[in-house]
């Protein structure tokens, strides 16, 4: 995410004061933001939804959304994985003002002992992991949130974000921040379950096919922001900044049942 920004601020980034000042003056900017956004958010289950969710799972989106997961569902109890990488600093310290865990690991390097620290923190803990990351490439999902899904046997849920409106950075993932009194939407798949003990060729088989579901309800997403469209048969579910819907329609776009 800071790939771009000067030599200067790369090296104050190493410094934890200065992320913990940066994380808890971009929170307060991000406040006043996200109250000013209308959100609505599809379900295949509701169960999914961080806040009422009822079982443990591990929620995966792309890097280039990492903060709107702390716009919808703030202190709801959810743990996200985070890198090594130093701007990895200031999301932590974002995510600890809106009440959302932080761990610091790899999918790959330290992962499984990382996630097992944060199931053992709370009893219905909701992991979340951005699979492309900390560096990409964008919406390239890595086997490592793979074979953690299928190592701890967790079933996945896949969110796609989107908005009529927004800024994207000039870094690797294209990071969207949503622009004040946008539209932003939610599209979520049902649980999706991974077997244990994947050989390689089923790992990948699996990495691709929640690669495509997760870059096509994202686009969908994105889709349904910028059309504003009223989905038919929606319904009221929970609130959140805004509201929150129940949508049915997605499945057969997305090819998400077997």
């Amino acid at each position: 995410m800071i790939g771009f920004l000067p030599v200067w601020y790369k090296r104050l980034s190493n410094s934890r004061f200065f992320c913990n000042f940066v994380g808890f003056t971009f929170v307060q900017l991000l406040r006043n933001l996200v109250a000013t956004i209308d959100y609505k958010w599809a379900y295949y289950d509701p169960v999914v939804d961080a806040s009422v969710a009822r079982r443990k799972y591990i929620c995966l989106f792309w890097h280039e959304h990492i903060l709107s997961p702390l716009f919808l569902r703030r202190n709801c109890g959810a743990t996200m994985l985070l890198s090594q990488h130093v701007d990895a600093e200031i999301v932590m310290s974002i995510a600890r003002s809106f009440g959302v865990n932080a761990v610091r690991g790899s999918t790959l390097h330290g992962g499984v002992s990382a996630v097992r620290q944060m199931m053992a923190l709370k009893e219905h803990d909701v992991i979340a992991i951005t699979p492309d990351g900390p560096q990409g490439p964008c919406r390239k999902m890595s086997a490592g949130a793979i074979y953690l899904a299928s190592k701890l046997q967790l079933p996945v849920v896949l969110y796609g974000f989107g908005y009529d409106n927004a800024w994207r950075f000039r870094s690797w993932d294209k990071f969207v921040l949503p622009c004040p009194f946008s539209r932003g939407r939610v599209i979520t798949s049902p649980p999706l379950n991974v077997p244990a003990n994947l050989n390689k060729i089923s790992m990948e088989y699996y990495r691709n096919k929640f690669e495509n579901i997760l870059t096509q309800l994202t686009d969908e997403a994105e889709s349904w922001a910028t059309s504003n469209d009223i989905i038919q048969g929606e319904s009221f579910v929970n609130t959140g900044p805004k509201c929150s819907v129940m949508y049915y329609g997605v499945a057969q776009k997305a090819a998400i049942a077997e």
